[in-house]
């Protein structure tokens, strides 16, 4: 398995996160795991991140040759 097949995989999860934390941003959910509180700050905060991650993680997978 080479790198580009590790980043595809990575790629869903990061979507995944981004998917996720929007939803739990834009419903206002606030909960707290693993003693960590998370708002909808946080959660915004985490899809900007997440995002990121996920452009990176596709321009490396599909883009660059």
């Amino acid at each position: 398995m080479n790198g580009k097949e590790v980043a595809k995989f990575f790629s869903g999860f990061a979507a995944n996160q981004v998917l996720t934390h929007g939803a739990l941003a834009l419903a206002g959910t606030q909960f707290t795991a693993f003693g960590i509180a998370y708002d909808a700050t946080l959660n915004a905060t985490a899809v900007v991140i997440w995002a990121i991650v996920l452009a990176a993680l596709v321009y490396y997978a599909w883009i660059r040759k």
